[in-house]
């Protein structure tokens, strides 16, 4: 790796590591060992947003055991270690926008990190959205929008920008793939707003790969665009003065 990709720090908007939460890491060792890991690939900030689905969860038992994956987890954590903002990866379902939602948002912000269901976009997924949006007062952060390529027409990717202060997120594992970064290049809209998301769950399949993700795009111009993208977008949301993301519109 270059030096000047070696030197960029990122925060991780997406991440299964708390252990024994949902199917992110299984322990706290392994917890840990993720951590470490993201932490020597520049990553300074991690949001451990296990998954909520609504009408499955009750929201009292998820905030319950998500804490309690947090203290077991943070005797561990330590200055050489990314900081752990806690949020949820909030699956979208119809009727979801009549529950308030902001209680799931990342800690200390108005963010809501939405995974859409893998399946063609139906026009009651944007009715959701929209009301998420305007009635409730949520920025979305679109969860792993990379991995909806089989069912996502471009005009849909559109469509799911066009959604005021909208961010999307993508997974480095995705871009990491020289290939699959080509088609990401090619069907994904461009936009200002992106930030990056490790999705991971373990050590093994799903392990951190935000150093190889970085490699692939500091290759070609487009990558570069992208990581220029990323460091602007997460500046604006993570800095502590900003009290929304209008400034990303």
């Amino acid at each position: 790796m270059s030096t000047a990709v070696s030197n960029l720090t990122f925060t991780d908007f997406h991440a299964h590591c708390l252990p024994d939460v949902d199917d992110g890491a299984a322990d706290v060792q392994t917890a840990v060992a993720m951590l470490r890991t993201a932490a020597r690939q520049g990553v300074t900030r991690v949001a451990a947003t296990p998954h909520f689905y609504i009408g499955t969860h009750a929201a009292a038992d998820f905030f319950r055991e998500r804490q309690r994956a947090y203290e077991d987890l943070k005797p561990y954590l330590n200055e050489s270690m990314p900081q752990v903002l806690l949020g949820a990866e909030v699956l979208i379902r119809e009727g979801i926008s009549r529950y308030d939602l902001s209680p799931l948002c990342l800690q200390g912000t108005n963010i809501l990190l939405a995974e859409m269901p893998f399946m063609p976009l139906p026009i009651w997924m944007l009715d959701e959205l929209e009301s998420i949006v305007n009635r409730q007062g949520l920025t979305l952060m679109y969860a792993h929008l990379d991995r909806y390529l089989p069912w996502y027409s471009h005009n849909d990717f559109e469509m799911l920008m066009d959604m005021p202060g909208s961010i999307m997120q993508v997974n480095a594992h995705s871009i990491a793939d020289k290939k699959y970064f080509g088609s990401l290049c090619r069907h994904l809209p461009i936009t200002h707003r992106m930030v990056l998301g490790s999705d991971m769950h373990n050590m093994d399949q799903r392990a951190p790969y935000v150093a190889q993700a970085a490699k692939v795009m500091s290759k070609n111009r487009i990558g570069r665009e992208w990581l220029e993208n990323i460091a602007a977008t997460t500046t604006r949301l993570m800095n502590p003065q900003t009290d929304d993301t209008e400034g990303l519109l």
